[in-house]
């Protein structure tokens, strides 16, 4: 009876913080009504220790949200995905680089890609930190960070839980890349990767582009807890150089573009085994034109008796398009656009230069 009472009182503190239908109700009275659905409910041999058990479990890691959750343990290490860093030029001077896992081998692949950028001279870079990925060593981000922010700086600070004071990460290595930087992130971006996109927007180093974030800039534990399952929880707290701190709260972007998660997956799924300028270049539907004269070819044609015998057309099934690097690109390209214009506002027009005033047409008639 005992154990019965501690669980009640564990399980009713648990749906009295998470239930917005009884937040106004006192722990006694919620007790009261577990007592009496244990005794006077339809079907109250159901409500097992086992049952009850189960339900405040249940309760806190809803609570907690992903501050804590069960994780298989044949999945723990492993998400599935590819691995890796896609890169590649979208433009002259635009880069693109994409990690997957945020791995010690993917921060070395990144550093790679990033020299041979700037020896390429290009002159902007998009990072996408959208891809969903298990949580990783903040090792690795403090590494990732080093590659773009000064030495000697603050990388972030790490907050273990029961301690007053926290964990200063410092760079001790060069940069490689000190050009403007844009940052895509969304609700799938992970805690290394909310991690390196708040460090690098606090510092004033990039622009975020796309969805807000969940708030997971935590470092996770992971513990088992029988032969199938394991509990990953929040261990320790990830702050920013001044002590603020992301978790819970996530990052609001600078840009904001929405894009559904399942399209997203499906441009990343189009594009592992293709270029990703594919995703963000709309390729023009056949027509006839000059050169195709001059090819004694009709495209338009051909695209009517295909249509006519009922056959599809590539435009029929277009290919998944990225809007948020879409977006990103057309801000780099107004941007250049903008600072390559040369215009002298101080220009001032002469007193006497007036327009030549238009004269008069006599109607005839």
């Amino acid at each position: 009876m005992r154990r019965l009472a501690i669980l009640l009182t564990l399980t009713t503190s648990v749906f009295a913080a998470s239930s917005t239908e009884t937040k106004d109700i006192s722990q006694a009275g919620i007790q009261t009504a577990f007592r009496i659905l244990q005794k006077e409910y339809i079907r109250s041999g159901d409500l097992t220790f086992d049952v009850l058990n189960r339900a405040a479990l249940s309760g806190l890691l809803q609570r907690l949200d992903f501050g804590a959750e069960l994780v298989p343990r044949t999945s723990e290490a492993k998400s599935g995905a590819l691995t890796g860093v896609q890169a590649e030029l979208l433009t002259q001077q635009i880069g693109y680089l994409r990690p997957r896992e945020f791995t010690q081998r993917e921060t070395k692949e990144l550093e790679k890609h990033l020299r041979e950028l700037v020896a390429k001279k290009v002159g902007h870079l998009i990072l996408d930190l959208r891809s969903p990925s298990p949580p990783g060593n903040f090792n690795d981000a403090a590494d990732m960070l080093s590659l773009f922010v000064p030495k000697g700086e603050v990388l972030f600070k790490m907050k273990q839980m029961g301690q007053t004071t926290a964990e200063v990460e410092m760079n001790s290595r060069e940069p490689v890349w000190t050009k403007p930087l844009l940052v895509l992130v969304d609700d799938e971006t992970s805690n290394l990767g909310e991690t390196i996109s708040a460090v690098l927007r606090q510092r004033k180093q990039a622009l975020l582009i796309g969805a807000p974030t969940r708030g997971g800039a935590v470092r996770y534990e992971t513990v088992p807890v029988d032969a199938e399952w394991s509990l990953r929880f929040a261990r320790a707290e990830v702050l920013l150089e001044d002590d603020s701190s992301v978790f819970k709260k996530g990052l609001q972007p600078d840009f904001a573009v929405s894009m559904p998660t399942s399209l997203k997956r499906q441009v990343y799924h189009a594009t592992d085994a293709a270029d990703v300028k594919s995703s963000i270049i709309d390729k023009p539907r056949p027509r006839f034109n000059e050169a195709a004269l001059v090819a004694n070819t009709n495209p338009e044609l051909d695209s009517y008796l295909k249509r006519s015998a009922g056959q599809a057309l590539p435009e029929d099934a277009p290919k998944p398009s990225d809007t948020v690097l879409q977006r990103a690109v057309d801000l780099i390209t107004t941007r250049t656009l903008f600072q390559s214009a040369q215009i002298d506002w101080n220009r001032k027009t002469p007193a006497n230069h007036e327009p030549p005033a238009r004269r008069a047409i006599p109607v005839t008639k």
